[in-house]
């Protein structure tokens, strides 16, 4: 245990700095982008949204790795090794798809808003392809869950849904109220997926399944 635990944190470590040196490179080159005009006027709703679809992006390109590349993806990835990963490669596969799908969705939607560079008519037809992809890709990911990640997975769905009422019902309540603006469209969709994903992670914490394997 003494000589396999360093080896476990050392692969969390490397797995969050991977990430984060994806998702800083990635706003990195956003932010320019944004401020010189070359993407539009966006505002704080179509930032938000953008910024939580390069989440997406960026979770689904680290998984695509470990797809691709067991044995390079279990030297990062919070599995317990390769043979994991050939194991559910399938299942992961769906995953990141779904991922690309919502990321890319939500990407768009912030870019096809008033005043930005992708055609409204065009950001439409785009949004509702890629979220009707999720779809299939959906069931086809319950079909390859075994019974504890379907438990997660409903978990992870109530929390979400009471997240969303918190946080989005408390902002409608306050707009109501006069006291604070109402959320935009845009900051519906970007909480939908946000809280999701949040929610996901609090429902793997809670079993424990976080921890360093």
């Amino acid at each position: 245990m003494a000589q396999t635990t360093p080896s476990k944190w050392r692969k969390v470590a490397i797995s969050t700095a991977v990430g984060a040196v994806l998702g800083v490179l990635g706003m990195v080159a956003l932010a320019p982008l944004l401020e010189s005009g070359l993407l539009g006027s966006a505002g704080n709703s179509e930032l938000l949204a953008a910024t939580v679809g390069l989440v997406y992006l960026v979770m689904a390109l680290c998984i695509a790795v470990g797809v691709a590349n067991p044995d390079l993806g279990a030297r990062f990835l919070n599995m317990e090794d390769a043979d994991e990963l050939r194991d559910q490669r399938r299942l992961l596969a769906y995953a990141v798809s779904s991922m690309i799908a919502m990321g890319g969705a939500l990407i768009v939607l912030a870019l096809a808003g008033p005043g930005g560079v992708v055609p409204q008519p065009t950001g439409l037809v785009a949004a509702v392809a890629l979220f009707a992809t999720c779809i299939p890709l959906a069931f086809l990911q319950w079909r390859h869950r075994d019974e504890l990640m379907r438990n997660v997975s409903n978990e992870a769905g109530n929390l979400a849904f009471h997240l969303l009422l918190i946080a989005g019902g408390g902002w409608a309540m306050l707009a109501h109220l006069g006291v604070a603006r109402g959320p935009a469209p845009l900051d519906w969709l970007t909480m939908f997926f946000g809280l999701v994903l949040l929610a996901s992670f609090i429902a793997i914490a809670r079993r424990g399944m976080l921890a360093p394997r």
